[in-house]
């Protein structure tokens, strides 16, 4: 009976063996850098995307600690240290919660592009279309925008470029479309 006990033994560590063979020397180290780049990605975040990561409070503290050393050895050590860390828990979770905040960082530039793209259509800088034109055109498209006060800020942003002034009109006009484009009808 002793010896079957000896024999599962030895099958079970043998078994453990060809797993960990299995996992060529090359995938493992791909591995360990897929984990060393994710440490870094997450030391690139602000203090406010890195709150909304569901991380365990040694990693976050690794990842601050990262985030504060300034010496480059020092700065590749810490690295490796929270990769070691990072190796033993879940990353899907991190992975997604990046990838979230990739999304939506996509998603504001998409809108801050459509609200320049408005801007210089109201300001008649696109070819074959007046100023006049794009207010009506932009005005027809989000009816909920104030026309008194778009009419204004587009009167004053093209006398200002006319007039070679600083462009503190256009950039009210600007901050003033962000907010019907982006932030869209008020709730009533």
């Amino acid at each position: 009976m002793i010896d079957d006990n000896t024999d599962s033994t030895r099958t079970d560590s043998r078994d453990l063996t060809d797993k960990l063979e299995e996992i060529s020397k090359s995938q493992r180290k791909r591995e360990a850098d897929a984990v060393r780049d994710l440490g870094v990605r997450l030391a690139e975040l602000s203090v406010s995307e890195l709150a909304t990561i569901p991380l365990p409070e040694d990693i976050l503290a690794a990842v601050q600690e990262l985030n504060r050393i300034k010496a480059h050895g020092a700065k590749k050590r810490q690295l490796g240290f929270l990769a070691k860390r990072m190796r033993h828990i879940d990353t899907a979770p991190i992975d997604e919660a990046l990838e979230k905040i990739r999304l939506t960082a996509r998603a504001n530039t998409r809108s801050l592009h459509l609200v320049e793209h408005w801007r210089d259509r109201l300001l008649g800088e696109v070819e074959g279309e007046s100023a006049k034109e794009a207010l009506t055109a932009f005005l027809g498209e989000f009816s909920h925008a104030d026309r008194q006060q778009f009419r204004h800020l587009q009167r004053q942003s093209l006398a200002e470029r006319a007039a070679r002034k600083p462009p503190a009109a256009t950039r009210q006009l600007f901050k003033a479309m962000r907010t019907v484009i982006i932030d869209g009808p008020p709730d009533e």
